[in-house]
């Protein structure tokens, strides 16, 4: 019998994954790593958890580790800046993230992240349901970026290195993230494209069989229209995990629900350059765990920002089942501003 904390850490991995509750004929468990497909910010969780192509922001203070989904978004304007990122999920899970820019002219941007997913303190049982102690589960990444400006286009890359363990046992891995950015140079039209997770497997001591790394390809849009204070953001997601079924409630998909279960959607409300609101839907999660009898909100994610000269505070909150929604803050600061202003 499960315990309480270890049914929600199924129920987070489940969000994370998705394909187990997905697709048809398959079983659950064959990719690892899952915790790099996890928002890492509140802006992007805000929304939607998938987007990739984040409008230009001319303010000073902005989210630096948004480079861990997109590593063409790290630029010279975010140079000598830090953020910090937590997420209390469900019983005793939580998330650490943090990002710093360094920008060199001539040379390009570089920054620097850490991701660490930690599941507590779980209860160990053997197969007749007896105690045999606790032992505890954390998930890491140290993340080096580097992204070069050739405009209206920039590139980017993330070098990962990953490792995932549990009760003493480990898998490692060495991966890589390769993306592009398209800015339009006179209009609020931001175009990406991604290919994230690619790599080896170094040490795998959690599976008896090889497993699949989360690979992905991502195509993002975002655009404000000239004349109103939204900006709309659309992200295909999955691309490259072919589906050969998809079902729910016994009856396999037509096109349009597979079409929309690769979709994520977002917009913001430009209420100033300092305070915005945010608002998201996420398709495969509302479809994968949402119960028969309700939805519960789920795939549907909302977030505020409001910064100053200095900092900046964003706050999202995301419905990923009818059992409660979870909260993401982020803190970022200007380090120019607070240690290395010129009098």
């Amino acid at each position: 019998m499960l315990t309480f904390p270890l049914r929600f850490i199924l129920l987070l991995k489940a969000a994370m994954l998705l394909t187990s509750t997905l697709v048809y004929g398959q079983v659950g468990g064959i990719r690892i790593f899952e915790f790099l497909e996890v928002s890492p910010t509140a802006q992007i969780t805000a929304l939607g958890r998938q987007q990739v192509a984040l409008g230009y922001d001319s303010t000073r203070v902005q989210e630096v580790t948004q480079f861990l989904f997109n590593p063409a978004l790290n630029q010279s304007e975010l140079h000598q800046q830090i953020s910090i990122h937590y997420t209390p999920y469900y019983a005793d899970i939580s998330q650490v993230s943090l990002g710093y820019s360094y920008h060199q002219e001539a040379v390009g941007t570089f920054g620097l992240a850490l991701q660490y997913l930690n599941y507590g303190s779980l209860e160990g049982l053997d197969a007749a349901g007896l105690p045999t102690g606790n032992f505890s589960a954390q998930d890491f990444a140290v993340v080096m970026n580097y992204s070069h400006e050739m405009r209206p286009f920039r590139l980017g890359g993330n070098l990962k290195w990953v490792t995932s363990q549990i009760s003493g046992y480990a898998a490692t891995g060495l991966l890589a993230d390769i993306s592009g950015v398209f800015r339009h140079p006179t209009q609020d039209l931001t175009v990406a494209l991604v290919f994230s997770n690619f790599g080896i497997l170094l040490q795998d001591e959690l599976s008896a069989s090889i497993r699949e790394l989360p690979t992905d390809v991502k195509i993002g849009v975002s655009v404000k229209p000239q004349f109103m204070p939204f900006r709309f953001h659309l992200t295909a997601h999955r691309l490259i995990r072919g589906y050969d079924y998809w079902v729910e409630d016994g009856n396999e998909l037509g096109v349009g629900g597979q079409i929309l279960r690769h979709l994520s959607f977002g917009s913001e409300l430009l209420l100033s350059p300092n305070f915005q609101v945010r608002v998201g839907y996420n398709h495969l999660t509302r479809s994968a765990l949402q119960l028969q009898q309700t939805a519960g909100g789920a795939g549907l994610t909302l977030g505020l920002m409001f910064r100053t000269s200095t900092f900046r505070v964003d706050f999202s909150r995301a419905a990923l089942h009818a059992a409660g929604a979870y909260n993401q803050f982020s803190l970022s600061l200007d380090l120019n501003q607070l240690f290395f202003r010129k009098l």
